[in-house]
């Protein structure tokens, strides 16, 4: 007797196992996933729609309105909004149907502020906005890093910045984390307004300016040290004073004061200002508890206009959120108007609760 399986014997029978034997006409599928990318089994999806409801609820009584963008933007359109990191880390192919360049979207904020300065630019401000999609970004395969990102994210849209709207979507990110009963979280506040302003009041090349922001973002004290010696030069004393101090200013309100005393010009003093009244208000509402200020903070520094911040929870290193106002955006789409807002990444907010 002939089948398409192997023969073996149970308690004397011979039986038949039904797996057919690959023949060399059968291709060999592999069945994986692309890197970065993965499925959620019954329980983490579970989690998922828990952190949606709770977070989008919290948004929802403060006013904020959901909105849905495509998957797809033609490039030139999306790449009116990307940040400079953000371009090399675009998914893009040829639309047949169209010959023009379609990229999967690498961030909602662009989208937002295209859909407002076009469907929505008749509506009264300020406009509130929030969103829960995912989107796809670039990352080298042993990078280790996901490609496809769930953000839950919320937009604020005034006629001026103001602190009361940094303070407003601030406290929404707050509420939203006390909603998900995370213990131990904080809100780290900086200002992009600071270190510009101190980097654009030196003499020197840009390039000679970048090696200072950099060794300020990586807060390496001693390659700061060495890039200031080699353009001892060019700066004056004072200057290496202040760039020095700047990796230092992370913690409560009392950094404010050691700020100002390196604050060389006007955007320098606005920025503190600003951020020094941001948390009178959360202090105000009892929100300062939960505030730490970061004047060395450089995320999105030719992005972001002013305030920038990041959410983080006790045994994951990784940000939970990030945010902050990127005013210029908005007249990029030729829509004058000030803006400001923060993603929570899903995965990480999910890794955040398992380490409570």
């Amino acid at each position: 007797m002939k089948m398409g399986g192997r023969k073996w014997e149970v308690g004397g029978r011979k039986r038949f196992s039904h797996t057919p034997h690959p023949t060399p006409h059968t291709p060999v599928v592999n069945i994986s996933l692309p890197p970065g990318v993965k499925d959620s089994l019954p329980d983490e999806a579970s989690k998922i729609e828990n952190i949606e409801k709770t977070i989008l609820s919290v948004m929802e009584r403060g006013g904020f309105k959901r909105v849905i963008t495509p998957f797809l933007e033609y490039l030139d359109v999306l790449s009116i909004g990307l940040g400079a990191d953000l371009r090399d880390k675009v998914f893009k192919f040829i639309d047949p149907a169209t010959g023009r360049v379609v990229a999967i979207r690498p961030d909602i904020t662009p989208q937002i502020a295209r859909v407002i300065a076009t469907r929505m630019r008749d509506y009264k401000l300020p406009l509130k906005v929030c969103y829960n999609e995912k989107i796809f970004r670039y990352q080298e395969p042993r990078s280790g890093r996901p490609r496809e990102i769930q953000q839950i994210g919320a937009e604020l849209i005034t006629k001026k910045s103001s602190p009361d709207a940094d303070a407003e979507i601030i406290i929404i990110a707050i509420d939203s984390l006390k909603g998900l009963r995370l213990k131990d979280f904080k809100i780290d506040i900086g200002d992009a307004g600071f270190v510009k302003g101190i980097l654009e009041s030196l003499t020197l090349h840009n390039e000679e300016k970048a090696a200072i922001k950099d060794a300020i973002a990586l807060k390496d004290g001693s390659a700061l040290e060495a890039i200031l010696n080699s353009l001892s030069n060019k700066l004056s004393d004072k200057d290496k004073k202040a760039i020095k101090l700047i990796p230092s200013l992370f913690g409560g309100e009392e950094i404010l004061e050691k700020a100002l005393s390196i604050a060389l010009n006007r955007q320098t003093k606005t920025a503190i200002e600003n951020l020094s009244r941001i948390l009178k208000i959360l202090s105000t509402k009892g929100f300062k508890k939960f505030i730490t200020l970061d004047l060395a903070e450089m995320r999105g520094f030719d992005y972001y206009t002013g305030i920038i911040f990041e959410g983080f929870a006790r045994g994951i290193g990784k940000a939970i959120m990030t945010g902050g106002r990127y005013d210029s955006l908005m007249q990029k789409y030729d829509y004058p108007y000030a803006a400001i807002g923060f993603a929570f990444d899903v995965e990480n907010v999910i890794a955040a609760m398992a380490a409570m």
